[in-house]
Protein backbone atom coordinates (compact mmCIF):
# COMPACT_ATOMS: atom_id res chain seq x y z
CA UNK A 1 0.00 0.00 0.00
CA UNK A 2 1.42 3.37 -0.94
CA UNK A 3 2.10 6.12 1.58
CA UNK A 4 -0.75 8.18 0.15
CA UNK A 5 -3.25 5.38 0.71
CA UNK A 6 -1.95 4.83 4.25
CA UNK A 7 -2.37 8.51 5.01
CA UNK A 8 -5.92 8.48 3.62
CA UNK A 9 -6.85 5.43 5.72
CA UNK A 10 -5.32 6.95 8.84
CA UNK A 11 -7.03 10.31 8.24
CA UNK A 12 -10.36 8.53 7.74
CA UNK A 13 -9.95 6.65 11.01
CA UNK A 14 -9.09 9.88 12.86
CA UNK A 15 -12.12 11.59 11.32
CA UNK A 16 -14.38 8.75 12.47
CA UNK A 17 -12.91 8.97 15.96
CA UNK A 18 -13.60 12.71 16.09
CA UNK A 19 -17.14 12.14 14.78
CA UNK A 20 -17.73 9.52 17.47
CA UNK A 21 -16.54 11.92 20.16
CA UNK A 22 -18.79 14.70 18.87
CA UNK A 23 -21.82 12.40 18.70
CA UNK A 24 -21.11 11.15 22.20
CA UNK A 25 -20.87 14.70 23.52
CA UNK A 26 -24.00 16.03 21.83
CA UNK A 27 -26.15 12.99 22.59
CA UNK A 28 -25.10 12.68 26.22
CA UNK A 29 -24.73 16.28 27.35
CA UNK A 30 -26.85 17.37 30.34
CA UNK A 31 -29.16 19.41 28.12
CA UNK A 32 -30.38 16.24 26.40
CA UNK A 33 -32.08 15.05 29.56
CA UNK A 34 -35.80 15.42 30.14
CA UNK A 35 -37.92 15.13 33.26
CA UNK A 36 -41.18 13.21 33.40
CA UNK A 37 -44.27 13.92 35.53
CA UNK A 38 -42.64 12.35 38.60
CA UNK A 39 -39.63 14.64 38.17
CA UNK A 40 -37.39 11.67 37.29
CA UNK A 41 -34.66 12.48 34.81
CA UNK A 42 -34.05 10.16 31.85
CA UNK A 43 -32.11 10.40 28.62
CA UNK A 44 -34.54 11.00 25.78
CA UNK A 45 -32.91 8.97 23.02
CA UNK A 46 -30.91 6.34 24.89
CA UNK A 47 -31.49 3.64 22.30
CA UNK A 48 -30.65 5.86 19.32
CA UNK A 49 -27.52 7.19 21.01
CA UNK A 50 -26.37 3.72 22.03
CA UNK A 51 -26.97 2.38 18.54
CA UNK A 52 -25.01 5.28 17.04
CA UNK A 53 -22.10 4.65 19.43
CA UNK A 54 -22.15 0.93 18.68
CA UNK A 55 -22.31 1.47 14.92
CA UNK A 56 -19.50 4.03 15.00
CA UNK A 57 -17.29 1.72 17.01
CA UNK A 58 -18.03 -1.16 14.64
CA UNK A 59 -17.26 1.02 11.62
CA UNK A 60 -13.85 1.81 13.07
CA UNK A 61 -13.22 -1.88 13.73
CA UNK A 62 -14.24 -2.82 10.19
CA UNK A 63 -11.97 -0.12 8.73
CA UNK A 64 -9.08 -1.37 10.86
CA UNK A 65 -9.43 -4.94 9.62
CA UNK A 66 -9.93 -3.81 6.02
CA UNK A 67 -6.75 -1.73 6.25
CA UNK A 68 -4.83 -4.82 7.36
CA UNK A 69 -6.36 -6.95 4.62
CA UNK A 70 -5.64 -4.37 1.89
CA UNK A 71 -2.13 -3.53 3.08
CA UNK A 72 0.47 -5.14 0.83
CA UNK A 73 2.98 -5.08 3.69
CA UNK A 74 0.74 -7.25 5.92
CA UNK A 75 1.76 -10.87 6.26
CA UNK A 76 -0.53 -13.60 5.02
CA UNK A 77 -1.14 -14.68 8.62
CA UNK A 78 -2.16 -11.14 9.61
CA UNK A 79 -4.46 -10.89 6.60
CA UNK A 80 -6.04 -14.26 7.37
CA UNK A 81 -6.58 -13.31 11.04
CA UNK A 82 -8.06 -9.96 10.00
CA UNK A 83 -10.43 -11.69 7.56
CA UNK A 84 -11.56 -14.08 10.31
CA UNK A 85 -12.11 -11.25 12.80
CA UNK A 86 -13.89 -9.13 10.18
CA UNK A 87 -16.23 -12.02 9.37
CA UNK A 88 -17.00 -12.41 13.09
CA UNK A 89 -17.76 -8.69 13.47
CA UNK A 90 -20.07 -8.70 10.44
CA UNK A 91 -21.83 -11.84 11.67
CA UNK A 92 -22.32 -10.20 15.08
CA UNK A 93 -23.78 -7.10 13.45
CA UNK A 94 -26.26 -9.20 11.45
CA UNK A 95 -27.24 -11.15 14.56
CA UNK A 96 -27.82 -7.93 16.51
CA UNK A 97 -30.08 -6.51 13.80
CA UNK A 98 -32.02 -9.76 13.48
CA UNK A 99 -32.54 -10.10 17.24
CA UNK A 100 -33.59 -6.45 17.60
CA UNK A 101 -36.20 -6.91 14.86
CA UNK A 102 -37.56 -10.13 16.41
CA UNK A 103 -37.68 -8.68 19.93
CA UNK A 104 -39.50 -5.56 18.71
CA UNK A 105 -41.97 -7.90 17.00
CA UNK A 106 -42.82 -9.26 20.47
CA UNK A 107 -44.40 -5.87 21.18
CA UNK A 108 -41.60 -3.91 22.82
CA UNK A 109 -41.18 -0.28 21.77
CA UNK A 110 -37.43 -0.52 21.31
CA UNK A 111 -34.47 -2.66 22.24
CA UNK A 112 -30.72 -2.79 21.92
CA UNK A 113 -28.79 -6.02 21.44
CA UNK A 114 -25.04 -6.34 21.80
CA UNK A 115 -23.38 -9.58 20.74
CA UNK A 116 -19.98 -10.20 22.28
CA UNK A 117 -17.59 -13.10 21.85
CA UNK A 118 -19.31 -15.01 24.66
CA UNK A 119 -22.30 -13.05 25.97
CA UNK A 120 -25.37 -11.45 24.47
CA UNK A 121 -26.84 -8.41 26.21
CA UNK A 122 -30.40 -7.29 25.55
CA UNK A 123 -31.81 -4.00 26.81
CA UNK A 124 -35.55 -3.64 26.30
CA UNK A 125 -37.55 -0.43 26.53
CA UNK A 126 -39.98 -1.25 29.29
CA UNK A 127 -40.66 0.09 32.75
CA UNK A 128 -40.64 -3.42 34.17
CA UNK A 129 -40.70 -6.80 32.47
CA UNK A 130 -42.79 -9.71 33.65
CA UNK A 131 -41.26 -13.16 33.93
CA UNK A 132 -43.24 -14.17 30.84
CA UNK A 133 -41.81 -11.29 28.80
CA UNK A 134 -38.26 -12.13 29.90
CA UNK A 135 -38.88 -15.76 28.96
CA UNK A 136 -40.13 -14.74 25.50
CA UNK A 137 -37.06 -12.57 24.89
CA UNK A 138 -34.74 -15.34 26.14
CA UNK A 139 -36.51 -17.84 23.88
CA UNK A 140 -35.93 -15.66 20.81
CA UNK A 141 -32.26 -15.07 21.65
CA UNK A 142 -31.50 -18.70 22.50
CA UNK A 143 -33.36 -20.02 19.44
CA UNK A 144 -31.60 -17.66 17.01
CA UNK A 145 -28.10 -17.92 18.47
CA UNK A 146 -27.89 -21.34 20.13
CA UNK A 147 -26.59 -19.70 23.31
CA UNK A 148 -27.71 -21.01 26.68
CA UNK A 149 -29.35 -18.89 29.34
CA UNK A 150 -26.01 -18.53 31.14
CA UNK A 151 -24.69 -16.36 28.30
CA UNK A 152 -27.72 -14.12 27.78
CA UNK A 153 -28.57 -11.06 29.88
CA UNK A 154 -31.92 -9.29 29.57
CA UNK A 155 -32.52 -5.89 31.17
CA UNK A 156 -35.39 -3.48 31.05
CA UNK A 157 -34.91 0.25 30.85
CA UNK A 158 -37.63 2.87 31.10
CA UNK A 159 -36.46 5.96 29.26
Amino acid sequence: MSKKKKIIVLASMVALLVLTGCLNYFLNRPGSQSADANNQVSYSDYFAASRADRDSSRSETVMYYEAIINNEASSETAKKNAETELAAVVAGMKTEQQLETLIKALGFGDCLVTVGKENINVIVKSDEMTDEEVARVLDVVMTETGKTIDYVRVKSLDV
